[in-house]
């Protein structure tokens, strides 16, 4: 079964929440209702007569009597209307009764008569007296010498009648006003999720190819505005991660078709005709040149492929800067060494920084490896080490032919390769800085680099401290 949409289960929610309320309200209104007419009308009514022959039995102790007044001896009493007055001593005999009674009487059990005795004023429903239930009040009196009860009674067929009126009043308000706030919640709620709908049918339509379109504004500086704004926010950073997967892929492309045409382009130049063994040394040292520059391509394409996908495993922990220092000195110190470049440090043994050592070490041996091979033979590089506030800064200084002004900004970027390098038959695929920076990033640090065309380049790495 499909479930029902979002503005179903918000219309839903709201008439829920409206019909609780409703609920909540009408029974209050029945309990208030209730209290007024049996409590206030009928009760204080009943008392009221009571407390009168009561007060006229006390005058006259000598006759008790109910004090009617005959037909045509004076006008309509309403105090009177429909109720019925006995007076009964404490042992349940009838002393006097009104009219209205016939021949009936009203009802003392020995419980009633007991607390009567102890003075008590009871109120008390009774449901099987004649054709209708009746609220009766019994009120003890001393009339001399003598002590006597005034009982009075009621019929409550018209105060019931009266709560049913209530209860079908309070029902249909309630059904009323349910139907109205469930009719404009609809509507609100069908205009209010208009402008979403228009987002959603315009972003299906946004693909792979079009991640330039962005989702209508509605104007407003609303929720569902700030929702566009955001999710053309979102669209805005996928295009510009499209767009460098598809120049990286271009890159990628290009820098792998290029060794494999010059090694096919040698291996068919080869083949033509027969060679002497010192040429086919010769070739195949040519292949195996262009076939380590591709493995070596291949090597560090993969590793920024496992670094974008986040598959190290390696966490970072408190290290000594001068371990890294060493791994790092350690990874060109042959290359160094076999073009007579000395690389010089200066590092402080007890400061701790918090990396993952490995990561560290293999981003700082690419950019000394950058700096070993843009020095001139018999130059000299230098690695220093300071310490701040909240970072270790690690410094890589060489006397090479520098980064300029232009090149500097993207000089992290995949496959970039600066004018120096272009310029120079130095070997490299422009992944050695970039694969530097991702490294160092994860581990919530960050590089950067001096821009200076004449004085060599300048590398700082910061590493947070431990």
């Amino acid at each position: 079964m499909r479930p029902p949409s979002f503005k179903t289960r918000l219309w839903l929610g709201q008439v829920m929440v409206v019909a609780a309320m409703l609920t909540l309200a009408a029974l209050g209104a029945d309990w208030a209702l209730s209290r007024v007419v049996l409590g206030k009308i009928i009760d204080d009514a009943i008392l009221s007569l009571a407390s009168t022959e009561a007060a006229a039995l006390q005058g006259d102790p000598s006759r008790p009597r109910v004090h009617e007044i005959a037909a045509g001896a004076g006008p309509p009493s309403f105090v009177r209307l429909d109720k019925f007055v006995q007076i009964v001593d404490l042992n349940g005999g009838v002393v006097a009764r009104s009219g209205t009674l016939g021949t009936e009487r009203l009802p003392t059990p020995p419980a009633l008569l007991a607390s009567l005795r102890d003075g008590e004023t009871v109120f008390w429903t009774v449901t099987d007296f004649g054709e209708e239930p009746v609220r009766m009040v019994s009120l003890p009196v001393i009339a001399g010498q003598s002590r006597y009860a005034v009982q009075v009674a009621m019929s409550l067929d018209d105060a019931h009648a009266v709560l049913r009126a209530g209860r079908w009043l309070f029902l249909s308000m309630s059904l009323v006003i349910l139907a109205g706030i469930g009719l404009t919640s609809a509507l609100l709620a069908r205009k209010a999720l208009r402008p979403i709908d228009r987002i959603v049918m315009r972003a299906r339509l946004v693909g792979e190819a079009n991640l330039a379109e962005r989702l209508p504004h509605p104007g407003a500086r609303d929720e569902i505005g700030r929702l566009v704004e955001t999710l053309n926010e979102m669209l805005g950073r996928l295009e510009r991660s499209f767009e460098t997967q598809r120049r990286f892929t271009a890159d990628a492309s290009h820098e792998l078709r290029s060794p494999l045409s010059r090694l096919r382009a040698e291996l068919e130049v080869t083949l033509r005709r027969q060679r002497s063994v010192p040429e086919y040394e010769e070739a195949l040292q040519s292949c195996l040149n262009e076939v380590q520059r591709v493995q070596t391509l291949t090597e560090e394409l993969l590793e920024l492929a496992r670094i974008d996908a986040r598959e190290e495993s390696e966490t970072a922990q408190p290290i000594a800067v001068s371990e890294i220092v060493d791994a790092a000195v350690s990874a060109v110190t042959r290359e160094a060494e076999g073009r007579g470049i000395l690389v010089m440090v200066e590092c402080q043994p007890e400061l701790l920084v918090n990396t993952a050592p490995v990561a560290a070490k293999v981003a700082l041996a690419n950019i000394l490896d950058n700096a070993v091979k843009f020095s001139p033979a018999g130059g000299d590089v230098k690695v220093t080490v300071t310490a701040a506030h909240s970072e270790g800064i690690i410094t890589v200084a060489d006397a090479g032919p520098g980064v300029s002004l232009e090149d500097a900004p993207r000089l992290f970027q995949r496959f970039f390769r600066g004018k120096a390098s272009r310029a120079s038959d130095v070997p490299g695929v422009g992944l050695g800085l970039a694969i530097a920076r991702a490294l160092i990033e994860r581990q919530g640090g960050r590089i950067a680099v001096e821009s200076s065309a004449e004085k060599g380049a300048r590398f700082t790495i910061h590493l947070p401290r431990a």
